[in-house]
């Protein structure tokens, strides 16, 4: 009797390792890995332009050059901040880091919380930074402050230069007033970001003009 038993669960056992690699082990496989690469990290075409985060010294910035805090420079290998970084998520930055913060697209720096057309200030140290700035060559104040950008393309985006240009003399008009906490130059970056990395041109940067 035992015999004719271990007879019949003989066929059951070979296909044993069947069941586990083709019902059992699937269940048990983990999902996977999740990329945390932007959408825009890679060219998708030749038109495609690469985009910069840099930052300047926020001290010397704010008071016209009397308090330089970091060595004047052009380009500084600068670790890439994993701030807030999911799966295929836009390019952004710490809005709180203690330094001004701006965006280098085709030749151009972008900025927000300048002084440049205002005289504005607080107790003669912080401006009232609601300006913006948009300059070739050089960052605001980028003769006498100093500044550095990342090494490596934050992304690659094929929106026209003239469509950064209206994003950033609408970004006021949009947003509100400059806020150091809620609406500071790191905010305006990671939008200007965001807008580079969706590769559209949105409305409120043309529907102003």
């Amino acid at each position: 009797m035992r015999r004719k038993h271990v007879t019949l669960l003989l066929p059951l056992l070979t296909l044993l390792p069947s069941a586990l690699g083709n019902v059992i082990l699937p269940m048990l496989r983990f999902p996977p890995l999740v990329s945390n690469t932007s959408p825009c990290m890679v060219p998708k075409s030749s038109n495609d332009s690469p985009y910069y985060f840099g930052t300047s010294d926020l001290a010397c910035v704010s008071t016209k050059g009397l308090l330089r805090l970091i060595k004047k420079r052009s380009i500084e290998s600068i670790p890439e901040e994993n701030h807030n970084r999911t799966k295929r998520e836009i390019p952004k930055r710490n809005t709180l880091s203690p330094t001004h913060r701006w965006i280098y697209y085709k030749g151009t720096y972008f900025e927000w919380g300048t002084t440049e057309g205002t005289n504005k200030g607080l107790f003669g140290l912080l401006n009232d930074a609601k300006s913006y700035s948009i300059r070739p060559s050089l960052p605001f104040k980028g003769e006498e402050c100093g500044w550095m950008m990342e090494s490596v393309p934050s992304g690659y985006s094929s929106v026209s230069l003239e469509c950064i240009m209206a994003c950033t003399t609408n970004y006021r008009t949009l947003t509100g007033d400059y806020s150091l906490i809620n609406n500071n130059c790191h905010h305006f970056a990671n939008t200007i970001s965001m807008v580079l990395c969706s590769n559209i041109c949105p409305d409120w940067c043309t529907r102003m003009l």
